[in-house]
């Protein structure tokens, strides 16, 4: 009568299957230490034209939001000026000494707050370097697409626009920040992500938040 016990040797793995796997493994894990693919000209020129016109058309973006906040700070704090000198003229009589010093502190603080952000957006003109960053940025895009266009771009036709290219980058009188660089190539990670939006924030709205804030605020502390 045959035996009904299972023979375990029949489902064991053999030798050559496991040395399969693993060598399937291995082929599939990447050898440390290896070098990085290296790109085409063409490539590594598609990816520098990316790079700086994500990064300039970011800078233009940041320059246009610090001229609005620079000039609705400037028209905020002169009026803070205007307001607190009418308010000591109406009402003389009935504010006392150490709230008219006071008041004499924000006022002559308001004014100097007034005299840097003249000064600030006489000297940086963020209008104009906006302009320009956006040209630079239009103008790269053009030759980036120009470029993905050829059917099969001949080293003649890649030279030809590289040159193109590097006139254009010359050619602007400006250059974008790290700030914008780092925008427009944001983390994958939320903190991270938050961290340069915090720092984003700083660099554009900063100066001018503590200019807005800081004459209210010494009001309310100490009147």
């Amino acid at each position: 009568m045959p035996s009904l016990k299972p023979d375990l040797h029949a489902f064991a793995p053999r030798a050559d299957d496991v040395l399969t796997l693993a060598d399937a493994m291995v082929r599939r894990r990447p050898a440390a230490g290896a070098p990085a693919p290296t790109l085409s000209p063409v490539e590594q020129l598609v990816r520098t034209m990316q790079t700086v016109k994500a990064a300039r058309f970011c800078a233009a973006e940041r320059l246009e939001r610090k001229q609005l906040v620079s000039v609705v700070s400037l028209s905020i704090v002169s009026l803070y000026f205007v307001g607190l000198s009418v308010w000591q003229a109406v009402y003389a009589g009935s504010i006392s000494d150490p709230a008219n010093r006071l008041i004499t502190l924000v006022s002559i603080m308001s004014s100097v707050a007034t005299m840097v952000l003249a000064l600030i957006e006489a000297m940086n003109d963020y209008r104009m370097k906006a302009h320009f960053m956006h040209a630079c940025a239009m103008q790269v895009n053009d030759l980036l697409q120009e470029l993905r266009l050829l059917p099969a771009p001949e080293a003649t036709a890649v030279q030809d626009i590289r040159r193109r290219y590097n006139e254009v980058v010359r050619n602007c009188p400006f250059n974008h920040a790290r700030i914008d660089y780092l925008m427009s190539r944001p983390p994958a990670q939320l903190g991270k992500r938050l961290a340069l939006w915090l720092r984003y924030a700083a660099s554009v709205y900063g100066l001018y938040a503590v200019c807005l804030a800081g004459p209210p605020l010494l009001l309310l502390a100490y009147y």
